[in-house]
């Protein structure tokens, strides 16, 4: 019963690690079918009718800009990715571990052993250590997890904002030039009225 009861800390460890792992399994499954969308997206940008790879200057601008894009968030997207495997490793290290402590427990209850009991405690300690950092880097894999949408957000958001820029300066551009055309105009029809006048 001692042997139990010493066991359960490591075990409630050992759970905690596995939740965290499976849940960041599922976040890792996520972000590895969005990286194969993307570059899947790009391929198709890059293909031509009939299967030949196509120059990017030779693309509409939206594809080159579509292109721009992707080749920026896929590095973004990517060490992302590499954390949360990282991550997910150390959490494995850590069950490994936790999983030798309990075993060393319950030798060291049945045995009585105040080696296989020190070493349990070293075991467990370490086990918490690890699980520790794979904490810490799930955390920054979540920190990075931003980079890429905001990158796409903010940029296409200043597309937005070149493209009005473009029209109202076209639209300046135009009643610039349509001035003189009016002063021209509106010149020539009083020089009209005037030859008028003058042949009555």
């Amino acid at each position: 019963m001692s042997a139990i009861s010493a066991m359960v800390a490591p075990v409630v460890l050992v759970t905690t690690s596995a939740l965290l792992s499976n849940g960041l399994l599922a976040v890792y499954g996520s972000v590895n079918d969005r990286m194969r969308e993307m570059t899947s997206e790009r391929l198709a940008l890059l293909s031509g009718p009939d299967g030949q790879f196509l120059v990017t200057t030779d693309l509409p601008a939206v594809s080159q800009e579509r292109l721009a894009e992707i080749d920026e968030q896929i590095p973004m997207i990517l060490r992302r990715h590499r954390l949360i495997r990282d991550a997910v490793l150390i959490l494995y290290g850590a069950v490994a571990i936790l999983g030798l402590s309990v075993i060393a427990i319950a030798v060291a209850v049945s045995a009585g052993s105040e080696s296989f009991g020190s070493a349990a405690l070293g075991l467990v300690l370490a086990g918490t250590l690890v699980l520790i950092s794979g904490l810490l880097v799930a955390a920054r894999s979540l920190a990075r997890s931003n980079d890429a949408i905001s990158y796409a957000v903010n940029r296409t958001s200043a597309l937005r904002i070149a493209s009005s820029d473009a029209v109202q300066s076209g639209q300046l551009g135009a009643s610039v030039a349509a001035g003189p055309q009016r002063q021209e105009s509106s010149a020539a029809g009083q020089d009209g009225g005037q030859h008028g006048q003058d042949q009555r």
